[in-house]
């Protein structure tokens, strides 16, 4: 990993879905995303709170259940062969966590992943163009 450390704002532990139990790989994919959702508001890793918000951590949770979801399609042993997978617990759980995390993200900005005192200009779009005419 050449001595980079990735930032935790969600661990194993945050899982609350009775029935997914995330990988390693879903924990790791679920801190990447939200990394690059803060860089992306162009935070610093200095400027990106832990740990996080409430918001942030529900959304790293939905993303790791919604990355797990997707790995279990099609392995459910109590779906009848009919062809059919709308019964299937996994892709049930995999379109209820692509739907949290749509709507989760919808609400998110910049100050949701920032130390208290974060100065907005830059970030997210915010911030001043000053404009004059000739």
């Amino acid at each position: 990993m050449g001595g980079v450390l990735a930032m935790e704002f969600i661990t194993a532990a945050d899982n609350t879905d009775n029935i997914l139990i995330w990988r390693e790989s879903d924990v790791a994919f679920a801190n990447d995303y939200l990394l690059s959702l803060a860089t992306s508001f162009g935070l610093t890793d200095a400027e990106i709170e832990l740990p996080p918000r409430n918001l942030v951590k529900k959304l790293g949770a939905a993303v790791a259940c919604r990355e797990c979801a997707a790995a279990m399609v099609g392995s459910d042993t109590t779906v009848m062969r009919d062809g059919s997978r709308g019964e299937d617990i996994y892709l049930q759980k995999y379109n209820l966590y692509r739907s949290t995390v749509k709507d989760l993200e919808n609400r998110l900005d910049y100050r949701d992943f920032a130390v208290d005192g974060t100065t907005e200009s830059g970030k997210g779009g915010v911030g001043t163009i000053r404009l004059s005419r000739a």
